[in-house]
């Protein structure tokens, strides 16, 4: 391995995934779905080569990681700036909830940019800022190995804005799966590899179409 290589992925699907809702810093029970992703993701995961995991200690993302961990052994290593953007007073609600409560709050958080930060919550710039200080001291605490990094799809997302060379409030033109892996190389910058790679959901996408 001649290069530093991070794998993102986002935790499986949740119960308020499926109900649209906002989830942000508070969390939901995976489905049966996502259930059923993240133990396909670990039996998936046994057979790739990676030397660290890290994770969001958000429990939707911790019990993500530990269907890897189960199956690989590796430590688990929480990490707070992997967690998912702080919504605030949006989180639990669907955006129609969202509008109807907080009309004005959800008029700027739809218009206002990447450095509005919501009421009680963050800006997506201040996501962005620490996820990249977390990539960028994972780069340097683990030179030339491949990491796993279980986390969001907001993460997800800014990270992979950034390392595309897109504004971190352009539109999102690539989809972030439940269970979804990216992976970027660092080559004196980070250079995409993989983007939003499901292999170990085939089966399970298989069944549900024949159901």
């Amino acid at each position: 391995m001649e290069n530093t290589e991070l794998i993102l992925i986002r935790h499986g699907e949740t119960v308020w995934n499926t109900q649209l809702r906002m989830q942000g810093s508070l969390d939901s029970d995976l489905s049966a779905k996502g259930k059923e992703q993240i133990q396909a993701l670990g039996k998936w995961m046994k057979n790739v080569p990676f030397d660290h995991l890290y994770c969001s200690d958000a429990p939707r993302a911790r019990k993500t990681a530990e269907a890897i961990t189960c199956f690989s052994g590796h430590n688990l290593i929480i990490d707070q700036r992997l967690r998912e953007k702080n919504l605030g007073i949006f989180e639990g609600l669907t955006s129609e909830e969202a509008r109807e409560k907080h009309p004005e709050s959800f008029q700027l958080f739809k218009t206002a940019g990447a450095n509005y930060a919501i009421d009680q919550g963050e800006s997506t710039q201040q996501l962005q800022d620490r996820a990249l200080e977390a990539i960028e001291e994972i780069r340097l605490s683990h030179p030339q190995q491949v990491v796993l990094l279980v986390t969001h799809g907001g993460v997800v997302r800014v990270i992979m804005k950034h390392v595309l060379g897109l504004p971190v409030d352009a539109p999102t033109r690539f989809i972030i799966s439940n269970t979804g892996m990216f992976r970027v190389v660092w080559k004196e910058k980070w250079i995409v590899a993989e983007m939003g790679a499901v292999p170990h959901l085939e089966k399970i996408n298989n069944v549900s179409k024949l159901a």
